[in-house]
Parts: C-alpha cells; structure tokens; sequence
C-alpha cells in the first residue's frame, strides 16, 4: 500500500501495523486526522483547556502503543473515542481522589470542619455531603455510629463509650477503626 493522506482509516492502520518503518508517518496523519474531535471530546468532559490537551495527548499515545489490538470491529474514530473517555475518567478521577485527600490530616485523621470550609459553592457543598453520606452509608454499621457520634455531634469518648455501652478502651479502639475505614473508604471512591 501506498502512503497517502487521503487514505482512510483502514488502510492507514493496516500500513502501521505492518510496516514499522512508516508506523510513525501513518500515525501522524492519525494524529491531524482527529486531533480536533478528540480535543473536543477531552475538553467536553474535563472542563479545563490545559486538562484538555494533555488528555489529547495521552490518548494518542495510548492510541499508537495499541494501535496493533485494533481488530476493525468498529470504527477506528469509534475505538479512539473510547480511548479518550477512558483517559478523562481516570484523570477526573485522579482529581477527585487528590482533592479528598488534601483533607486528611498528617495523623490520617479527617477534618470535617476543614472539608466544609474548602466547599463554596452549592454545587460543590451538595456534592461533599453526598460524598460523605455514601461513605458513612459504606461503613459497618457500628463504626459508623460511633463515627458520626465523635465527628459530627462532638462527642467524647467518655460519652460515646456510655452511649454505645463500652469501655474507653474499646471505644478509643472501634474510633481508631470506624476513622481508619472512613478514610480508606473515601479514598477509594
């Protein structure tokens, strides 16, 4: 096959699979192909031109490293659409676990007051409570008792041991854990 820019996709594919010496050449014809539909895409679901661009980037990496699992079961703009919604699911995902971990103390410890504070606007104040509501509702149930009891109507250990008929002991324990969870669950997420 012969090398040209008006060659569809098929046979541009075909050609760099087969041919290592042109790989990079046909790839870069790829590239000017689509990069504006994939900016676009990127851009769509990031929200943020710099994100955007560097989600473009990735995708064409990931795109030329696995270009030879392309199998022609779908179209090629299909395949490399997929790639670049995969790529902005993991950077927004990325995201949010950094920004939920900002809030963990350098004891591990959660600052609820903090996470609340660093919520401006509605949107965003709507979206922490729901992340914390299905947290809690992901916790064991006694952990999460003793968790809100501590962390959201300040309760000492003193009175949570009374409430949850425990020593101080175990309750320092269970608090120790119900807080251990509590953050490995919202670090997950």
């Amino acid at each position: 096959m012969i090398l040209d820019k008006n060659s569809s996709d098929k046979e541009l594919i075909s050609i760099a699979i087969t041919d290592e010496f042109n790989k990079q050449k046909v790839f870069e014809i790829i590239v000017n192909r689509y990069k504006n539909y994939i900016s676009q895409i990127c851009y769509s679901k990031l929200k943020n031109t710099e994100d955007a661009e560097d989600a473009t980037q990735e995708v064409f990496v990931r795109a030329y490293f696995a270009l030879e699992k392309f199998r022609f079961d779908s179209e090629f703009k299909t395949w490399l659409t997929q790639i670049a919604i995969n790529v902005c699911i993991t950077i927004l995902l990325s995201k949010k676990r950094k920004f939920w971990k900002s809030f963990v103390t350098t004891d591990g410890d959660v600052d609820i007051d903090i996470i609340y504070r660093a919520t401006l606007t509605q949107t965003q104040e709507n979206n922490f409570w729901e992340t914390i509501g299905l947290t809690l509702n992901r916790m064991i149930h006694g952990y999460r008792k003793v968790f809100i009891l501590k962390y959201f109507k300040n309760l000492n250990v003193d009175l949570i041991s009374k409430k949850i008929i425990a020593t101080i002991g175990a309750t320092k324990m269970k608090l120790k854990r119900a807080k251990d969870q509590f953050i490995k669950i919202l670090l997950d997420e």
